[in-house]
């Protein structure tokens, strides 16, 4: 946006003060200010956990915008904060007697009273806020960092590893690899980003059977280094404009059973430089989120006569 030509800053609810900038931002040289200007032709752009500035008189006239990074942890946070007041003695009473007390719960009816704008993230969040009636005025993804691709080493021989992030994957991928230990699982766990980059380097499959909340990270990055990618199909990944695997490469959990995963498992370790092929499609998209962002941020915001 600063390139666009706009007056940007950061705002850091938690971290104010002189060096508010955690150290892995400090080199995007973005200004941060230490109070925010609650004027009408001024935008405060939040995510979507945090969204109590919507309803603080400090910020009555500025305008909010949402951006969706993930819907899931949107109802989490949601459904949190009504657990933390339904307790109150005569809860559900007093929040009909006496609603503006308890306004701040930022349900999808209070969010549009309030006449906030929204910025989808996925399709999953698009399909999201268009179910749900919301003002919309675009739809902003992200790309890959320009410093990972410097982690790409396409020169490594490829072996016979499935990698998997033990964090997000349950009992589904639980009970395949019970089932498959005759095949070499490596999880990425406690790992840098370099660590993570040379196993991606040298794996040939990576495994994700976790929630999608939005257009995850980690999936794209195994594709950008040349690994298959098998997913479930929860929240983003059940949408292919997402997460475009290829057919085949995607399951249901709730049908599939996990001879039926292990089976793919294997005929891809065994037509490995085949089955690559069939991710080069996405492998190319990845590699346009950049400049798809920019162009996404332009049609949203607009920029100067000289960008």
């Amino acid at each position: 946006m600063i390139e666009l030509g706009h007056s940007v800053f950061m705002y850091y609810f938690y971290h104010q003060g002189e060096h508010p900038v955690h150290q892995s931002y400090i080199k995007y040289n973005v200004p941060f200010v230490n109070e925010i200007e609650n004027q009408k032709g001024n935008f405060l752009i939040l995510p979507e956990t945090f969204l109590e500035p919507i309803f603080d008189k400090n910020y009555s006239a500025i305008k909010k915008i949402v951006w969706w990074l993930s819907v899931t942890n949107y109802e989490i946070v949601l459904n949190n904060a009504k657990e933390a007041v339904k307790h109150k003695k005569f809860y559900s009473l007093k929040s009909r007697l006496f609603p503006n007390k308890y306004k701040t719960l930022p349900t999808i009816t209070k969010l549009k009273l309030k006449g906030v704008l929204n910025l989808a993230h996925s399709h999953f969040s698009l399909d999201f806020l268009t179910r749900n009636e919301m003002d919309i005025i675009g739809k902003i993804s992200d790309y890959m960092s320009d410093s990972f691709y410097e982690r790409i080493d396409s020169s490594t021989l490829k072996e016979d590893i499935l990698l998997y992030n033990p964090k997000k994957n349950g009992e589904y991928l639980d009970s395949i690899m019970s089932k498959s230990q005759h095949l070499n699982w490596k999880p990425l766990v406690n790992m840098s980003p370099d660590e993570v980059a040379i196993w991606m380097n040298k794996s040939k499959l990576y495994v994700d059977f976790g929630y999608h909340p939005g257009q995850e990270r980690m999936p794209r990055e195994a594709i950008l280094m040349k690994c298959c990618v098998v997913t479930g199909s929860k929240g983003s990944a059940a949408y292919q404009d997402d997460v475009p695997v290829p057919t085949g490469f995607k399951f249901d959990d709730s049908k599939d059973s996990a001879e039926k995963v292990i089976r793919r498992l294997e005929q891809t370790l065994a037509n490995f430089d085949e089955d690559t092929k069939l991710f080069k499609d996405y492998r190319i998209r990845i590699i346009a989120e950049k400049a798809n962002f920019n162009k996404a941020v332009k049609l949203v915001f607009g920029g100067s006569e000289n960008n």
